[in-house]
């Protein structure tokens, strides 16, 4: 282009839009001309084979009659939610599978299904029965639901995070030969990895143990256990180390929320 010479209509717009680029790169004029970014999306699972199925059926007496235990929500607590559990499947010699159960923003939910089928359902995250619970993973089942515990004496109150220093388990308690792995308790209970909810000295007394489950989606959620008995008896045997009668045993209460 000549000095003194007019410049054509696409000369003019040639610089017009180069003068627009330069504003934009001076002065980041043009962000709102770039794309949204994504939406982060859900981790995903990749369900597993669950090893010592056979060993768990005969062993944990896992059956195929669905549980039909009370589950409801007693907490009005805004965010927090303080579960029963009725955990007892029709008595010591369960003629009922575990109750299992999804955590969801409304509460725990119930998932329709029986022991058997639950060892290749990734549907459920715990399941309870008597005083075991069990997540879903590892030996349990086939979904990716991992525990941590937070350090002994932690109030439920001050788990506001994940730390990441804690280490979060699947569920072992089969070995590589499928022997059953017990606890210390000395009642043969399944060394489960939320198994230290509660100390037998005469009576299940609650820890006040805090756990972080880390659900198959990539969410977290801090719970603790907070009575395997009814309240008042739970209360007696956590200060006496008994539990008078009726206990009311199995009827569990769970104290949990999400955690951002």
């Amino acid at each position: 282009m000549n000095v003194g010479t007019p410049m054509t209509k696409p000369e003019r717009r040639a610089v017009r839009l180069l003068a627009i680029a330069a504003l934009c790169l001076v002065q980041g004029a043009c962000d709102s001309e770039d794309e949204p970014e994504p939406e982060p999306q859900p981790q995903r699972c990749e369900a597993s084979a669950v090893s010592c199925t056979e060993q768990s059926i005969d062993q944990l007496d896992l059956l195929t009659t669905v549980s039909t235990g009370e589950v409801r929500e007693e907490g009005t607590t805004s965010g927090e939610f303080h579960t029963y559990v009725d955990a007892r499947a029709g008595g010591l010699s369960p003629n009922q599978s575990y109750t299992y159960l999804s955590f969801t923003k409304d509460g725990l939910t119930r998932v329709s299904v029986d022991d058997q089928a639950a060892l290749a359902s990734t549907d459920w995250d715990i399941a309870f029965r008597r005083y075991v619970i069990r997540v879903n993973s590892g030996v349990s089942g086939p979904s990716c639901v991992t525990v941590a515990k937070a350090p002994e004496g932690t109030p439920f109150e001050s788990v506001t995070s994940v730390d990441s220093s804690w280490e979060f388990r699947k569920e072992t308690y089969f070995d590589a030969t499928c022997q059953l792995v017990t606890d210390d308790s000395g009642i043969g209970a399944p060394e489960a990895v939320l198994g230290s909810y509660w100390s037998y000295e005469g009576c299940l007394a609650m820890t006040g143990n805090v756990f972080v489950v880390k659900l198959a989606d990539g969410r977290h959620v801090k719970l603790t256990v907070t009575s395997y008995y009814d309240p008042a008896v739970q209360d007696t045997c956590d200060k006496t180390g008994s539990a008078p009668q009726p206990t009311g045993a199995a009827q569990i209460r769970v104290r949990w929320a999400f955690l951002p």
